[in-house]
């Protein structure tokens, strides 16, 4: 717990410089060109391999249920900030959904609150600071997890104390306990390669160059923020519902 503390702590002081415009840029480019080869390296000869064949051996069906019990444990998190948006009824909606989907739902792997007209409500940390005018900062790629910005890490650590996995994790001594949720993380990141397979390579296929088009589509995606702090300062706590999606994103 005291290791993520430190790169929350961390990350939050990179994002506080973020403003400062460095005249160089050029080093930073250099270290995520860098990076994104080594990650593309890495995904190539190892992570695909095994997505490919995790993709092999289960069918839409189960992947499906596995995409749905990680989706369920995000609804701590998603009611955490919509109670930080001012969204109380949206909080709600979201401890609603992990009531009825974790019970009813056989642990989430079925999302039966969505039939009962209860849809998701999904939101973070990154939102949420951006929502109060943090700024995003630069683009940087980072080991293994990808295109990410400081505001979007800084999140995406924020994020992690809300998951039921974090806390079993913390509170347990016990090794074998350990195993299930490490192992349990690891399949929520080899599902969602495996999903999302056809995705990135039609994007490599696409592109020139591969490290640019990433590059692109990640900031492109990242410019649905900017109505969040605009609106917030317009409207004060007027701000309408998002329904934010990053899975992708890592």
């Amino acid at each position: 717990m005291c290791k993520k503390c430190l790169l929350l702590m961390s990350v939050l002081a990179l994002a506080s410089c973020s403003s400062v415009h460095n005249q160089d840029t050029s080093m930073l480019e250099s270290y995520n060109k860098a990076m994104f080869e080594f990650n593309y390296q890495l995904d190539k000869n190892i992570i695909k391999p095994v997505a490919k064949g995790y993709k092999k051996v289960t069918n839409q069906f189960t992947r499906n249920r596995v995409s749905s019990f990680f989706n369920n444990l995000e609804e701590p998190q998603n009611m955490v900030n919509n109670l930080l948006q001012g969204e109380v009824k949206n909080s709600g909606v979201s401890i609603g959904r992990f009531v009825i989907n974790s019970t009813l739902g056989l642990l989430g792997t079925f999302d039966v609150a969505t039939s009962w007209g209860l849809e998701k409500k999904k939101n973070t940390f990154d939102a949420t600071m951006a929502k109060y005018c943090v700024p995003d900062g630069p683009f940087v790629v980072l080991p293994v997890a990808g295109p990410s910005t400081p505001r979007h890490l800084t999140g995406w650590v924020a994020d992690s104390y809300t998951s039921p996995l974090y806390w079993s994790l913390a509170n347990s001594d016990n090794e074998k306990s350990n195993a299930v949720v490490w192992g349990a993380t690891g399949l929520k990141y080899l599902n969602l390669r495996a999903e999302n397979m056809e995705l990135l390579d039609s994007l490599e296929e696409g592109s020139v160059d591969y490290y640019e088009a990433t590059k692109s589509a990640f900031l492109q995606n990242r410019k649905k923020f900017v109505s969040l702090c605009s609106q917030a300062d317009n409207n004060g706590d007027n701000v309408p519902n998002y329904d934010f999606d990053f899975e992708a994103d890592f």
